[in-house]
């Protein structure tokens, strides 16, 4: 039977002073100009389309779902948390060290008030349990799904990485991984096991429908524009495995969904001829600028507003409810 095991202040101070120990030069941050991490989530279109498949891959844990319906700012104010999620995730990736602890303490203290009672249809949530976001097992999903969706996404649309490389990345995001109280020895020791533990979560009962998710899913969907709505839900359906698509009742494999998922491919692929400007994230070229010494120019800059609204312009210190 699982059992939750909560993260503690005490848990996750520990892991800040591992990420202070770890970090050689704090205006680098957590990885720098030479790191996986960088480069798989340096372009704008890939990243912000692994981001939806990251969403759903977290709603299918019933704990996940039940908080995001009960606590989260999606239903009354679903682009401002879309902002503050992205310029939160993206400064633990691209952030000079200070910015890194500085989001990382609010996200922890945010998610102690994020609590409550869950009940899905099925698996181990099948009875009334007891949920809280600061959690162990639900973060390492979370963790999980973040990259599970984004590597995915990266290897589709950019180039394939080696399995050294994959297992070098999945090295790389245990650093991240501390920043949300996650201790590297609770997550799975190599890329190999990683696959591992997603194929187990997908059969042991953590992951399961709930009203919930149903819920999350359907307004999610009216976020899409409807022209766009059938081919972007069958392009992230084939991205997501086949029990994630049941539990959230996304379209099956058929013709129809291959035929869009292609469509879409193409036109990710065709990204990468955009220019460096509008195809790479802000805060990918505000970090490059920032080692160099430099200020970014007026077209990153007009992005960074567009993509993270104006609290992206000022260091982030809110972050999503």
């Amino acid at each position: 039977m699982f059992g939750p095991v909560p993260v503690g202040r005490d848990d996750f101070r520990a892991c800040i002073e591992e990420i202070r120990a770890s970090v050689d030069d704090p205006k680098v941050g957590l990885f720098g100009p030479d790191s996986l991490m960088w480069e798989v989530n340096r372009r704008t279109v890939p990243y912000l389309l692994a981001t939806s498949q990251a969403a759903f891959l977290d709603v299918a844990h019933p704990w996940i779902a039940q908080g995001v319906a009960e606590h989260s700012t999606l239903f009354t104010d679903p682009r401002m948390r879309a902002r503050k999620t992205y310029n939160m995730l993206t400064s633990v990736v691209f952030a000079d060290l200070p910015t890194v602890v500085r989001v990382s303490r609010a996200v922890h203290s945010l998610h102690t008030r994020v609590e409550g009672e869950v009940h899905a249809d099925s698996g181990e949530f099948a009875r009334p349990t007891a949920y809280a976001a600061n959690e162990l097992n639900a973060l390492v999903w979370v963790h999980g799904a973040s990259w599970y969706a984004r590597l995915g996404m990266y290897e589709r649309v950019v180039q394939p990485l080696t399995p050294a490389e994959r297992d070098r990345f999945w090295q790389e995001t245990k650093r991240y991984a501390l920043c949300f109280g996650i201790p590297s020895d609770r997550l799975p020791a190599t890329y190999a096991d990683f696959e591992a533990y997603v194929a187990d979560m997908l059969t042991n009962g953590q992951l399961a429908p709930s009203d919930a998710s149903r819920r999350v899913m359907a307004f999610l969907a009216t976020r899409i524009p409807e022209r766009s709505r059938e081919r972007l839900l069958a392009f992230n359906s084939l991205c997501l495995p086949e029990r994630v698509r049941e539990i959230l009742e996304l379209p099956e494999e058929s013709d129809a969904t291959r035929a869009h998922y292609r469509r879409v491919l193409r036109m990710l692929r065709a990204t990468r001829a955009l220019p460096p400007a509008i195809r790479d994230l802000p805060p990918y070229r505000e970090a490059r600028a920032r080692l160099r010494g430099r200020e970014i120019g007026p077209i990153t800059r007009r992005m960074k507003v567009k993509i993270g609204g104006d609290a992206a312009a000022r260091a982030p210190r809110e972050v999503p409810a």
